[in-house]
Protein backbone atom coordinates (compact mmCIF):
# COMPACT_ATOMS: atom_id res chain seq x y z
CA UNK A 1 0.00 0.00 0.00
CA UNK A 2 1.56 3.25 -1.18
CA UNK A 3 0.28 6.09 1.00
CA UNK A 4 3.01 8.55 0.10
CA UNK A 5 1.77 12.09 -0.57
CA UNK A 6 3.08 13.56 -3.83
CA UNK A 7 4.47 17.02 -4.56
CA UNK A 8 1.24 18.42 -6.00
CA UNK A 9 -0.73 17.13 -3.02
CA UNK A 10 1.75 18.84 -0.69
CA UNK A 11 1.35 22.12 -2.60
CA UNK A 12 -2.41 21.77 -2.27
CA UNK A 13 -1.99 21.33 1.50
CA UNK A 14 0.11 24.52 1.62
CA UNK A 15 -2.62 26.34 -0.29
CA UNK A 16 -5.21 25.02 2.14
CA UNK A 17 -3.16 26.25 5.09
CA UNK A 18 -3.21 29.78 3.70
CA UNK A 19 -6.93 29.34 3.18
CA UNK A 20 -7.41 28.24 6.80
CA UNK A 21 -5.78 31.47 8.05
CA UNK A 22 -8.27 33.62 6.15
CA UNK A 23 -11.09 31.24 7.16
CA UNK A 24 -10.54 32.11 10.83
CA UNK A 25 -11.08 35.75 9.91
CA UNK A 26 -14.02 35.28 7.53
CA UNK A 27 -15.93 32.44 9.18
CA UNK A 28 -15.36 33.07 12.89
CA UNK A 29 -14.65 36.73 13.47
CA UNK A 30 -16.96 37.97 10.72
CA UNK A 31 -19.87 36.41 12.62
CA UNK A 32 -18.59 38.03 15.82
CA UNK A 33 -18.35 41.37 14.02
CA UNK A 34 -21.88 41.06 12.64
CA UNK A 35 -23.17 40.47 16.17
CA UNK A 36 -21.18 43.39 17.54
CA UNK A 37 -22.35 46.05 15.08
CA UNK A 38 -25.96 44.81 14.85
CA UNK A 39 -26.53 44.51 18.59
CA UNK A 40 -26.53 40.69 18.37
CA UNK A 41 -29.01 40.49 15.47
CA UNK A 42 -29.05 36.78 14.63
CA UNK A 43 -31.48 37.38 11.74
CA UNK A 44 -28.76 39.24 9.81
CA UNK A 45 -26.30 36.36 10.33
CA UNK A 46 -28.87 33.78 9.18
CA UNK A 47 -29.82 35.83 6.10
CA UNK A 48 -26.16 36.23 5.16
CA UNK A 49 -25.52 32.49 5.28
CA UNK A 50 -28.76 31.52 3.52
CA UNK A 51 -27.82 33.81 0.62
CA UNK A 52 -24.24 32.51 0.58
CA UNK A 53 -25.01 28.80 0.58
CA UNK A 54 -28.00 29.00 -1.77
CA UNK A 55 -25.80 30.62 -4.42
CA UNK A 56 -22.93 28.22 -3.70
CA UNK A 57 -25.14 25.15 -4.11
CA UNK A 58 -26.48 26.29 -7.46
CA UNK A 59 -23.20 27.80 -8.64
CA UNK A 60 -21.08 24.69 -8.03
CA UNK A 61 -23.35 22.66 -10.29
CA UNK A 62 -23.14 25.27 -13.05
CA UNK A 63 -19.38 25.89 -12.95
CA UNK A 64 -18.64 22.17 -13.09
CA UNK A 65 -19.59 22.35 -16.75
CA UNK A 66 -16.70 24.74 -17.49
CA UNK A 67 -14.18 22.77 -15.44
CA UNK A 68 -15.08 19.54 -17.21
CA UNK A 69 -14.85 21.27 -20.59
CA UNK A 70 -11.39 22.71 -19.77
CA UNK A 71 -9.90 20.14 -17.33
CA UNK A 72 -6.35 21.48 -17.74
CA UNK A 73 -7.37 24.88 -16.37
CA UNK A 74 -8.36 23.71 -12.92
CA UNK A 75 -5.77 25.78 -11.09
CA UNK A 76 -6.77 28.86 -13.10
CA UNK A 77 -10.30 28.54 -11.72
CA UNK A 78 -8.80 27.98 -8.27
CA UNK A 79 -6.69 31.14 -8.62
CA UNK A 80 -9.75 33.12 -9.69
CA UNK A 81 -11.49 31.89 -6.55
CA UNK A 82 -8.61 33.07 -4.36
CA UNK A 83 -8.53 36.45 -6.14
CA UNK A 84 -12.27 36.94 -5.66
CA UNK A 85 -11.92 35.91 -2.02
CA UNK A 86 -9.29 38.65 -1.62
CA UNK A 87 -11.73 41.05 -3.31
CA UNK A 88 -14.33 40.03 -0.75
CA UNK A 89 -11.94 40.84 2.09
CA UNK A 90 -11.16 44.18 0.49
CA UNK A 91 -14.89 44.96 0.21
CA UNK A 92 -15.20 44.44 3.97
CA UNK A 93 -12.31 46.86 4.51
CA UNK A 94 -13.95 49.49 2.32
CA UNK A 95 -17.44 49.09 3.76
CA UNK A 96 -16.20 49.06 7.36
CA UNK A 97 -18.81 49.40 10.10
CA UNK A 98 -21.63 49.53 7.52
CA UNK A 99 -20.97 45.93 6.51
CA UNK A 100 -24.24 44.73 8.06
CA UNK A 101 -26.20 47.05 5.74
CA UNK A 102 -24.70 45.28 2.74
CA UNK A 103 -24.64 41.72 4.09
CA UNK A 104 -26.57 40.40 1.07
CA UNK A 105 -24.13 42.05 -1.35
CA UNK A 106 -21.02 40.71 0.38
CA UNK A 107 -22.65 37.27 0.60
CA UNK A 108 -23.03 37.35 -3.20
CA UNK A 109 -19.39 38.37 -3.69
CA UNK A 110 -18.18 35.72 -1.27
CA UNK A 111 -20.34 33.00 -2.86
CA UNK A 112 -18.84 33.65 -6.30
CA UNK A 113 -15.32 33.29 -4.88
CA UNK A 114 -16.27 30.08 -3.09
CA UNK A 115 -17.88 28.61 -6.21
CA UNK A 116 -14.72 29.08 -8.28
CA UNK A 117 -12.46 27.97 -5.46
CA UNK A 118 -14.12 24.83 -4.14
CA UNK A 119 -15.35 23.27 -7.36
CA UNK A 120 -11.84 23.48 -8.85
CA UNK A 121 -10.19 22.58 -5.54
CA UNK A 122 -12.14 19.35 -5.11
CA UNK A 123 -11.40 18.20 -8.67
CA UNK A 124 -7.68 18.81 -8.11
CA UNK A 125 -7.88 17.13 -4.67
CA UNK A 126 -9.37 13.95 -6.16
CA UNK A 127 -6.67 13.85 -8.86
CA UNK A 128 -3.59 14.49 -6.69
CA UNK A 129 -4.61 11.89 -4.07
CA UNK A 130 -5.69 8.26 -4.19
CA UNK A 131 -7.62 5.79 -2.06
CA UNK A 132 -4.47 4.79 -0.17
CA UNK A 133 -3.28 8.26 0.85
CA UNK A 134 -6.51 10.29 0.95
CA UNK A 135 -7.17 9.75 4.66
CA UNK A 136 -3.55 10.66 5.43
CA UNK A 137 -3.81 13.76 3.21
CA UNK A 138 -6.96 14.99 4.95
CA UNK A 139 -5.63 14.20 8.43
CA UNK A 140 -2.31 15.97 7.88
CA UNK A 141 -4.02 18.96 6.30
CA UNK A 142 -6.33 19.32 9.28
CA UNK A 143 -3.50 18.82 11.78
CA UNK A 144 -1.43 21.57 10.16
CA UNK A 145 -4.45 23.85 10.03
CA UNK A 146 -5.04 23.22 13.73
CA UNK A 147 -1.45 24.22 14.44
CA UNK A 148 -2.13 27.50 12.63
CA UNK A 149 -5.31 27.92 14.65
CA UNK A 150 -3.35 27.71 17.89
CA UNK A 151 -1.98 31.22 17.38
CA UNK A 152 -4.08 32.92 14.70
CA UNK A 153 -7.39 33.13 16.67
CA UNK A 154 -5.72 34.79 19.68
CA UNK A 155 -3.83 37.23 17.45
CA UNK A 156 -6.94 38.11 15.46
CA UNK A 157 -9.20 38.22 18.50
CA UNK A 158 -6.86 40.53 20.43
CA UNK A 159 -6.19 42.68 17.36
CA UNK A 160 -9.90 43.18 16.70
CA UNK A 161 -10.39 44.32 20.28
CA UNK A 162 -7.28 46.58 20.37
CA UNK A 163 -7.36 47.98 16.83
CA UNK A 164 -10.15 47.50 14.31
CA UNK A 165 -11.76 44.78 12.17
CA UNK A 166 -10.93 46.68 8.97
CA UNK A 167 -7.24 47.08 9.79
CA UNK A 168 -6.80 43.36 10.42
CA UNK A 169 -8.56 42.61 7.12
CA UNK A 170 -5.67 44.29 5.28
CA UNK A 171 -3.23 41.78 6.77
CA UNK A 172 -5.49 38.89 5.80
CA UNK A 173 -5.62 40.30 2.27
CA UNK A 174 -1.83 39.92 2.08
CA UNK A 175 -2.19 36.24 3.03
CA UNK A 176 -4.54 35.80 0.07
CA UNK A 177 -1.78 36.99 -2.28
CA UNK A 178 0.54 34.29 -0.92
CA UNK A 179 -2.24 31.77 -1.45
CA UNK A 180 -2.49 32.64 -5.15
CA UNK A 181 1.26 32.05 -5.51
CA UNK A 182 0.97 28.60 -3.93
CA UNK A 183 -1.87 27.71 -6.33
CA UNK A 184 0.15 28.66 -9.41
CA UNK A 185 2.97 26.33 -8.31
CA UNK A 186 0.71 23.28 -8.67
CA UNK A 187 1.72 21.62 -11.94
CA UNK A 188 -0.79 18.78 -12.22
CA UNK A 189 -4.26 20.31 -12.07
CA UNK A 190 -6.62 17.66 -13.45
CA UNK A 191 -6.33 14.46 -15.43
CA UNK A 192 -7.50 14.84 -19.00
CA UNK A 193 -9.70 12.17 -20.53
CA UNK A 194 -12.63 11.84 -22.90
CA UNK A 195 -15.48 12.22 -20.41
CA UNK A 196 -18.27 13.48 -22.60
CA UNK A 197 -20.47 16.45 -21.83
CA UNK A 198 -21.23 17.61 -18.30
CA UNK A 199 -24.70 16.51 -17.19
CA UNK A 200 -26.06 16.21 -13.65
CA UNK A 201 -29.23 14.63 -15.04
CA UNK A 202 -27.25 11.93 -16.83
CA UNK A 203 -25.21 11.31 -13.67
CA UNK A 204 -28.35 10.89 -11.54
CA UNK A 205 -29.70 8.46 -14.13
CA UNK A 206 -26.40 6.55 -13.98
CA UNK A 207 -26.67 6.31 -10.19
CA UNK A 208 -30.20 4.92 -10.44
CA UNK A 209 -29.56 2.47 -13.27
CA UNK A 210 -26.35 1.08 -11.75
CA UNK A 211 -27.77 1.02 -8.21
CA UNK A 212 -24.93 3.08 -6.77
CA UNK A 213 -26.13 2.92 -3.17
CA UNK A 214 -22.87 4.28 -1.82
CA UNK A 215 -23.24 7.44 -3.92
CA UNK A 216 -26.89 7.81 -2.92
CA UNK A 217 -26.15 7.49 0.79
CA UNK A 218 -23.19 9.83 0.51
CA UNK A 219 -25.32 12.65 -0.89
CA UNK A 220 -27.97 12.06 1.78
CA UNK A 221 -25.25 12.18 4.44
CA UNK A 222 -24.04 15.40 2.80
CA UNK A 223 -27.35 17.10 3.64
CA UNK A 224 -27.06 16.05 7.28
CA UNK A 225 -23.39 17.02 7.35
CA UNK A 226 -24.21 20.49 6.01
CA UNK A 227 -26.67 21.14 8.83
CA UNK A 228 -24.27 19.96 11.54
CA UNK A 229 -21.12 21.51 10.07
CA UNK A 230 -22.28 25.07 9.53
CA UNK A 231 -25.17 25.78 11.88
CA UNK A 232 -23.68 24.34 15.06
CA UNK A 233 -20.40 26.21 14.55
CA UNK A 234 -22.32 29.48 14.06
CA UNK A 235 -24.50 28.82 17.12
CA UNK A 236 -21.40 28.15 19.20
CA UNK A 237 -19.83 31.44 18.07
CA UNK A 238 -23.04 33.32 18.91
CA UNK A 239 -23.35 31.72 22.35
CA UNK A 240 -19.65 32.27 23.06
CA UNK A 241 -19.84 35.96 22.15
CA UNK A 242 -22.98 36.40 24.26
CA UNK A 243 -21.45 34.54 27.20
CA UNK A 244 -17.86 35.78 27.18
CA UNK A 245 -18.63 39.16 25.54
CA UNK A 246 -15.27 39.70 23.76
CA UNK A 247 -13.46 38.36 20.69
CA UNK A 248 -10.34 37.74 22.78
CA UNK A 249 -12.05 34.94 24.71
CA UNK A 250 -13.44 33.55 21.46
CA UNK A 251 -9.89 33.41 20.13
CA UNK A 252 -8.49 31.77 23.28
CA UNK A 253 -11.18 29.07 23.29
CA UNK A 254 -10.67 28.38 19.58
CA UNK A 255 -6.94 27.97 20.17
CA UNK A 256 -7.37 25.57 23.12
CA UNK A 257 -9.79 23.39 21.20
CA UNK A 258 -7.50 23.41 18.17
CA UNK A 259 -4.76 21.81 20.28
CA UNK A 260 -7.14 19.12 21.52
CA UNK A 261 -8.57 18.35 18.08
CA UNK A 262 -5.03 18.08 16.67
CA UNK A 263 -4.40 15.20 19.07
CA UNK A 264 -7.72 13.67 18.06
CA UNK A 265 -6.70 13.80 14.40
CA UNK A 266 -3.41 12.06 15.12
CA UNK A 267 -5.33 9.21 16.78
CA UNK A 268 -7.83 9.18 13.93
CA UNK A 269 -5.11 8.87 11.30
CA UNK A 270 -3.58 5.94 13.18
CA UNK A 271 -6.67 3.92 14.09
CA UNK A 272 -9.60 4.84 11.81
CA UNK A 273 -10.39 2.46 8.95
CA UNK A 274 -13.38 1.05 7.08
CA UNK A 275 -13.76 -1.83 9.52
CA UNK A 276 -14.12 0.27 12.67
CA UNK A 277 -15.77 3.35 11.15
CA UNK A 278 -19.20 2.25 12.35
CA UNK A 279 -18.09 2.15 15.98
CA UNK A 280 -16.03 5.35 15.94
CA UNK A 281 -18.70 7.46 14.25
CA UNK A 282 -21.41 6.07 16.55
CA UNK A 283 -19.38 6.87 19.67
CA UNK A 284 -18.74 10.38 18.37
CA UNK A 285 -22.44 11.07 17.80
CA UNK A 286 -23.36 9.76 21.27
CA UNK A 287 -20.75 11.99 22.95
CA UNK A 288 -22.03 15.02 21.05
CA UNK A 289 -25.60 14.28 22.13
CA UNK A 290 -24.60 13.89 25.77
CA UNK A 291 -22.63 17.15 25.72
CA UNK A 292 -25.63 19.17 24.52
CA UNK A 293 -27.68 18.21 27.60
CA UNK A 294 -25.76 20.68 29.78
CA UNK A 295 -26.49 23.57 27.42
CA UNK A 296 -30.16 22.66 27.33
CA UNK A 297 -30.33 22.78 31.12
CA UNK A 298 -28.34 26.00 31.50
CA UNK A 299 -26.15 28.01 29.14
CA UNK A 300 -23.12 29.06 31.18
CA UNK A 301 -19.36 29.10 30.78
CA UNK A 302 -18.87 25.52 32.02
CA UNK A 303 -21.56 23.87 29.86
CA UNK A 304 -20.46 25.95 26.87
CA UNK A 305 -16.82 24.91 27.20
CA UNK A 306 -17.80 21.23 27.56
CA UNK A 307 -20.00 21.28 24.45
CA UNK A 308 -17.48 23.33 22.48
CA UNK A 309 -14.73 20.88 23.43
CA UNK A 310 -16.78 17.86 22.34
CA UNK A 311 -17.88 19.49 19.10
CA UNK A 312 -14.37 20.65 18.14
CA UNK A 313 -12.91 17.17 18.62
CA UNK A 314 -15.76 15.18 17.13
CA UNK A 315 -16.43 17.35 14.13
CA UNK A 316 -12.83 17.18 12.92
CA UNK A 317 -13.43 13.41 12.58
CA UNK A 318 -16.71 14.03 10.73
CA UNK A 319 -14.98 16.48 8.39
CA UNK A 320 -12.01 14.29 7.47
CA UNK A 321 -14.27 11.27 6.96
CA UNK A 322 -16.69 13.22 4.76
CA UNK A 323 -13.98 14.66 2.50
CA UNK A 324 -11.99 11.43 2.26
CA UNK A 325 -15.10 9.51 1.21
CA UNK A 326 -15.83 12.14 -1.45
CA UNK A 327 -12.62 11.21 -3.22
CA UNK A 328 -12.75 7.47 -2.50
CA UNK A 329 -16.20 7.04 -4.02
CA UNK A 330 -14.94 8.25 -7.40
CA UNK A 331 -12.76 5.13 -7.55
CA UNK A 332 -15.03 2.73 -5.67
CA UNK A 333 -18.10 3.53 -7.80
CA UNK A 334 -16.01 3.83 -10.96
CA UNK A 335 -17.38 7.29 -11.80
CA UNK A 336 -14.15 8.90 -13.01
CA UNK A 337 -16.00 10.19 -16.06
CA UNK A 338 -18.57 11.82 -13.78
CA UNK A 339 -16.07 13.30 -11.35
CA UNK A 340 -17.19 16.90 -11.85
CA UNK A 341 -20.85 15.92 -11.55
CA UNK A 342 -20.09 13.99 -8.36
CA UNK A 343 -18.41 17.05 -6.85
CA UNK A 344 -21.12 19.41 -8.08
CA UNK A 345 -23.90 17.22 -6.69
CA UNK A 346 -22.23 16.88 -3.29
CA UNK A 347 -21.73 20.67 -3.20
CA UNK A 348 -25.44 21.11 -3.88
CA UNK A 349 -26.57 18.64 -1.22
CA UNK A 350 -24.29 20.06 1.47
CA UNK A 351 -25.56 23.54 0.62
CA UNK A 352 -29.12 22.23 0.91
CA UNK A 353 -28.36 21.10 4.45
CA UNK A 354 -26.72 24.40 5.34
CA UNK A 355 -29.57 26.51 3.97
CA UNK A 356 -32.12 24.38 5.84
CA UNK A 357 -30.23 24.85 9.09
CA UNK A 358 -29.87 28.61 8.70
CA UNK A 359 -33.52 28.91 7.73
CA UNK A 360 -34.38 27.34 11.08
CA UNK A 361 -32.00 29.81 12.73
CA UNK A 362 -33.81 32.67 11.00
CA UNK A 363 -37.12 31.45 12.46
CA UNK A 364 -35.55 31.28 15.93
CA UNK A 365 -34.23 34.82 15.50
CA UNK A 366 -37.76 36.05 14.73
CA UNK A 367 -39.22 34.23 17.73
CA UNK A 368 -36.54 35.86 19.91
CA UNK A 369 -36.74 33.42 22.82
CA UNK A 370 -33.85 31.48 24.39
CA UNK A 371 -36.06 28.39 24.67
CA UNK A 372 -36.33 28.14 20.87
CA UNK A 373 -32.60 28.78 20.57
CA UNK A 374 -31.92 25.77 22.81
CA UNK A 375 -34.45 23.71 20.85
CA UNK A 376 -32.65 24.54 17.60
CA UNK A 377 -29.33 23.45 19.09
CA UNK A 378 -30.91 20.14 20.15
CA UNK A 379 -32.49 19.54 16.72
CA UNK A 380 -29.26 20.22 14.86
CA UNK A 381 -27.25 18.06 17.28
CA UNK A 382 -29.71 15.20 16.72
CA UNK A 383 -28.79 15.33 13.02
CA UNK A 384 -25.25 14.12 13.89
CA UNK A 385 -26.28 10.45 14.47
CA UNK A 386 -28.22 10.55 11.19
CA UNK A 387 -25.08 11.74 9.40
CA UNK A 388 -23.06 8.92 10.98
CA UNK A 389 -25.66 6.30 10.03
CA UNK A 390 -25.75 7.43 6.40
CA UNK A 391 -21.96 7.74 6.17
CA UNK A 392 -21.52 4.20 7.51
CA UNK A 393 -23.78 2.95 4.72
CA UNK A 394 -21.29 4.30 2.15
CA UNK A 395 -18.83 1.64 3.37
CA UNK A 396 -21.22 -1.30 2.83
Amino acid sequence: MNNKIGKDAKLLIINDLFYSITAVFLETFLVAYFLKITNENIFVVATYYITLYTLMGLGNICIGRFIKKKPNRGKIFLSIGVFLRATFILSIVLIGSKVSNYHILIAIIYSISQIFYWCAHEVIYVDVTNENNRKKFMSLKKIFSKIINILIPIVLGASIELYSFSKIAIYVLFISVLEIISVLLIKNSTKISDKGKYSITKFLKCIKENKMHKEKYYNLSSIAYGMVESVISTIIIIITIMTFKTSINLGILTTIFSICSMITLLLYNKYYNKNNSKYILTICSVILLLSVIGLLIDINKITLVIYNFCYANIFCIFEVTYNARKGDLVEECKIENYKEEHIGLSAFTISLGRVTGYFLMMIVALLNDIIYFKLLLLIITLIAPIYCLLMNKTYL
